[in-house]
């Protein structure tokens, strides 16, 4: 993560000397995915908020929507359902606007962990299944599985593990028939 944090770092500088705005609005959302990844929320905030800025001001409305779900992603992670919801929901907005479903359909599973988090578990699993669905439709399998799997471990983490385990087995159950452990 380092190298790559490195890496993504040289990249900025260059597009910001060369005056490419997407190209650092990009890598300002790849340096925000490697902070969120090693658990440093606030510089992966920061990181957003200067690459959704950017994005916004080139009018890159898919840039826009992935950062802002990815926002959202931080907010839960920081329990901060409120802010995670409003993130979510413009981030849903903007992909339907320009008719990406899988953007849709990965923010609808979001929302639907948000939603289990919440205690809203009727609505998690109506989310989960939308978000499901238009996997299916558009036959990504894998993210079929991942919701499940997303999904069962959020229960895990709550303390239902007897609820967690149909979801995790089903996960598992697409993996193995993909070929994947």
């Amino acid at each position: 993560m380092d190298a790559a944090l490195s890496s993504y770092e040289a990249a900025l500088t260059l597009y910001r000397a060369v005056g490419d705005r997407l190209g650092e609005a990009n890598t300002l959302q790849a340096i925000g995915d490697v902070q969120q990844f090693r658990k440093e929320m606030e510089a992966a905030l920061s990181s957003y908020e200067a690459a959704l800025t950017l994005y916004r001001a080139v009018g890159a409305r898919l840039g826009e929507a992935n950062t802002l779900r990815a926002i959202g992603d931080v907010q839960r992670f920081q329990m901060d359902s409120e802010a995670a919801l409003s993130s979510y929901e413009a981030a849903l907005t903007l992909f339907r606007q320009i008719g990406d479903r899988l953007g849709e359909a990965n923010t609808l599973a979001s929302l639907s962990r948000l939603a289990l988090q919440e205690g809203r578990d009727e609505q998690a699993r109506a989310l989960l299944q939308q978000a499901m669905s238009l996997h299916q439709a558009i036959g990504d399998r894998y993210s079929v599985a991942a919701d499940l799997y997303n999904f069962g471990l959020v229960l895990q983490r709550m303390g239902r593990p007897e609820e967690a385990r149909p979801y995790l087995h089903q996960a598992e159950d697409i993996f193995r028939a993909m070929g994947l452990r």
